[in-house]
């Protein structure tokens, strides 16, 4: 049965302040620690969230929002007709077919193999990787050129000059004649320009123009090995398969960023866990500040439960009345120190207080509202399994 003035007791308890100092600074102690608590779990998943988008801004970068592949063999076949009616679909904002085969390219001196992207004028990504030019620039117009990364040319010991070039080998994909010698091609691509943006990006892919690289692996005409799809954030995979699977005769599936990069992710995800539960283990210890608070005021108000009892009350509700106790002060405590990690995590977002070691780079930070949640409610939950525990000590 509902009993307000238990409510109104706890309350009362909560606010006001005993006579007795050492009370009053172990109540006080029990709530800063779940202030703090609270303030330092929402840091730290508000810093790992902020390292794991800055990190991911450059490991998956060239990455599209969803793309799609067949589901069996390399290619399939897309007309502009069908790739235009893939552009109406509401939440897709481009859709760029792309041919992508590993090419090995060298010169008389050394040679690296590649990830070569055949792309045409109005591929997505043109504007970023033009920003992204240390000489030249994108060019995906421009037949028998390639525009490779920093590490490679690098590597390749590229020099940007007419008389430079670099021989592109990769396998025959469709080879009508009975009396081929070789199983490969090789076509000389020019230097059109060098990207830099990060060493594993720049060692991985290289881009050209889709005539080009269609001609050096021997393809047909509109036939591809994947459309990179820009979306404005409001279809995901499940969604576009529904759909493709109108347009396109052939068996096609839709990857996101996380099938994409399932290692990535995988061991995101696990440090993102092993993170929080270490503190939750500290803001665990912390409640023991509160099995303590809640001991202390019991025995403190043990002549109250005789006026409970002579105004009607049970004895259960001397309990109820501490347990109650307990969860108000974890929700206020809660809520206080999520709003002090909110203060804190803007003053770093706008004024940079703390850069990363060695850096002049400011430590990023990232407040999202699933992690606000989670903090709210390990926090509380531990707190009302705490009071509970303590408040039925007095049987």
């Amino acid at each position: 049965m509902f009993k307000p003035y238990i409510y109104k007791i706890a309350l009362r308890y909560f606010f006001s302040k005993d006579k007795k100092t050492i009370v009053n600074r172990i109540n006080g102690f029990a709530f800063f620690m779940i202030i703090s608590a609270a303030c330092v779990l929402l840091i730290v998943l508000s810093g790992f969230a902020g390292l794991k988008d800055f990190g991911l801004t450059y490991t998956s970068s060239f990455d599209p929002d969803l793309k799609i592949i067949p589901n069996k063999g390399s290619y399939f076949m897309a007309d502009k007709e069908r790739l235009g009616l893939l552009e109406k679909i509401e939440g897709v904002v481009s859709a760029s077919p792309v041919i992508e085969e590993k090419v090995v390219l060298s010169n008389e001196l050394n040679s690296g193999a590649i990830l070569l992207k055949g792309v045409y004028d109005d591929y997505y990504m043109g504007p970023t990787l033009d920003s992204l030019s240390l000489i030249g620039a994108f060019s995906p117009n421009k037949s028998n050129a390639i525009y490779l990364g920093a590490d490679l040319a690098s590597s390749l010991e590229v020099v940007m000059s007419d008389d430079f070039s670099l021989l592109a080998t990769a396998a025959k994909k469709e080879s009508r004649s009975l009396f081929s010698f070789s199983p490969f091609n090789t076509r000389l691509l020019d230097i059109e320009g060098i990207y830099q943006i990060s060493s594993d990006i720049e060692k991985k892919f290289a881009f050209t123009s889709i005539n080009t690289i269609s001609s050096l692996i021997g393809l047909g005409e509109n036939s591809y090995t994947s459309i990179e799809i820009e979306s404005d954030g409001n279809i995901n995979k499940v969604d576009l398969e529904k759909e493709i699977n109108n347009l396109f005769a052939s068996d096609l599936s839709v990857l996101d960023k996380q099938d994409l990069n399932p290692a990535l992710y995988k061991m995101l995800n696990t440090e993102n866990l092993a993170v929080y539960l270490i503190f939750s283990l500290v803001a665990l210890i912390s409640m023991f500040n509160l099995v303590g608070s809640i001991t202390i005021m019991m025995v403190e108000k043990k002549k109250d439960l005789r006026v409970i009892e002579i105004l009607g009350g049970q004895k259960k509700d001397f309990n109820h009345i501490f347990f109650s106790l307990g969860v108000f002060t974890t929700v206020f405590g809660t809520i206080l120190g999520i709003g002090l990690a909110w203060l804190l995590i803007a003053f770093q977002s706008f004024y940079s207080l703390v850069y990363v070691p060695g850096t002049s780079i400011p430590y990023p930070v990232s407040l999202t509202s699933s992690n606000v949640v989670i903090v709210f409610t390990t926090v509380v939950l531990m707190g009302v399994i705490t009071s509970a525990w303590s408040s039925s000590a007095n049987k």
